[in-house]
């Protein structure tokens, strides 16, 4: 049987795989979540001299860690804040807050320029026609190692830039 002859028993069947599109914004879609869902599930600091905490980054959070380091940077001299073992907050200084602001800013840019990489492997692959290879691209796949050399020198690059 050709490769025509398949194709054509596929459509007979009704048995088609999805286009390139459809993998390409199936892909995009997953993997945003899986970035959200990972900057969401937090990051473990040691910022206290306690041993490492974890800290969850919900949308609220994120918008109340902003909001407290701008004080800091204001000039406050304390900030209150809470790991998520705590339910209640506790004080922490301008420089252990300015070291979890920047921990965890570090971490959201971090988890977004891979989410973008990762997007483009799967857009690559999909647009090379290896769809097979390009459905399976997933939050935890092993970037090649030039996908992985440009996601590092942009995460740098924002670092560098500041913590606005």
């Amino acid at each position: 049987m050709t490769a025509n002859d398949k194709a054509y028993q596929a459509y007979l069947t009704g048995i088609t795989g999805p286009t390139a599109a459809e993998i390409k914004a199936e892909r995009s879609t997953a993997i945003k979540a899986a970035c959200a869902e990972a900057i969401t599930g937090g990051f473990d600091a040691d910022v206290l001299g306690r041993g490492s905490l974890h800290y969850t980054l919900t949308e609220i959070q994120q918008r109340d860690l902003q909001t407290q380091y701008a004080a800091v940077q204001a000039g406050a001299t304390e900030a209150l804040w809470h790991d998520s073992s705590r339910v209640t907050h506790e004080v922490y200084t301008a420089a252990q807050f300015t070291a979890l602001f920047q921990t965890g800013y570090a971490y959201i840019i971090s988890c977004k320029i891979r989410s973008d990489w990762l997007e483009q492997m799967a857009h690559d692959l999909a647009d090379a026609d290896k769809l097979t290879e390009a459905a399976a691209v997933d939050w935890g796949s092993v970037l090649p190692e030039e996908y992985q050399t440009q996601c590092d020198e942009q995460i740098a690059a924002m670092l560098r830039g500041g913590n606005e």
